[in-house]
């Protein structure tokens, strides 16, 4: 393997992870009114070609990336504001969240930075009292706390400034593709101590609103992340993975 490859990836990873970071803020809503100091944002698809370099377009096309860019107008909100609205269910706001849990799972299995600790955390003012799992061993601790919409596992690794919080539905495939993992105790904290410092109180982010006129710029960004994610990943077994849990929600 070219030598060059190993960084091209770990950056193209990282990029790839900042877009999803803002796309899983998306919530398509009915067309509303917005105060004066809301100003529209453009989400642009991963890869965003702009920002590419020799390296990263060649390394994708091999992979069989299309180079293309899509965007959708947006609007970042308070949460509570955008509670107060009336959803629109759209696929692509699942299948968003369904790629950023595999690029997820993919950065901790891979085989990059090793895991150093794991962390359980949920909202621990709301329920103080809620089970955790003792270790990655623990099945049906897993299981009780996977029930709870805001519980999640914090992977800690060697030398890496972000950590990754991980929805319990991916648990399994995590343990199946790095079975050394349940070998791993698990600490606990609030879900407030891995938030940004652009959240409410109860630890909740601003949400990117897209109305409903506008869909059809979403679904084609989703899809041209979407594809782009996997060919990036490469692992057909891990794809299918995730996808499978997905399908059963």
């Amino acid at each position: 393997m070219d030598s060059l490859m190993p960084n091209t990836l770990a950056k193209l990873v990282q990029e790839a992870s900042g877009t999803l970071t803002q796309l899983t803020k998306v919530r398509c809503v009915e067309s509303y009114p917005l105060p004066s100091g809301v100003k529209p944002k453009n989400l642009f698809s991963w890869p965003n070609t702009r920002y590419l370099d020799v390296e990263g377009a060649s390394f994708l096309e091999a992979r069989g990336v299309r180079l293309l860019d899509n965007h959708v107008k947006s609007f970042s909100v308070p949460y509570r504001l955008y509670d107060k609205m009336v959803k629109v269910d759209d696929a692509g706001v699942a299948e968003i969240q369904m790629t950023r849990t595999l690029l997820d799972v993919f950065q901790i299995v891979s085989g990059g930075k090793p895991v150093s600790a794991i962390t359980a955390v949920w909202d621990t003012v709301e329920q103080p009292n809620r089970t955790i799992p003792t270790s990655m061993s623990d099945a049906r601790g897993l299981k009780e706390f996977a029930a709870h919409k805001d519980s999640f596992l914090v992977f800690h690794r060697e030398g890496e400034k972000y950590d990754i919080k991980l929805r319990p539905s991916a648990f399994s495939v995590v343990l199946q593709e790095k079975p050394e993992l349940r070998d791993f105790s698990i600490h606990r904290n609030d879900l407030r101590y891995f938030a940004s410092d652009k959240v409410d109180q109860k630890g909740r982010k601003n949400r990117n609103i897209v109305f409903h006129a506008h869909r059809g710029f979403l679904q084609k960004v989703v899809r041209q992340t979407n594809d782009a994610v996997e060919k990036l990943i490469g692992n057909a077994d891990l794809v299918s993975g995730i996808k499978a849990i997905y399908s059963k929600k």
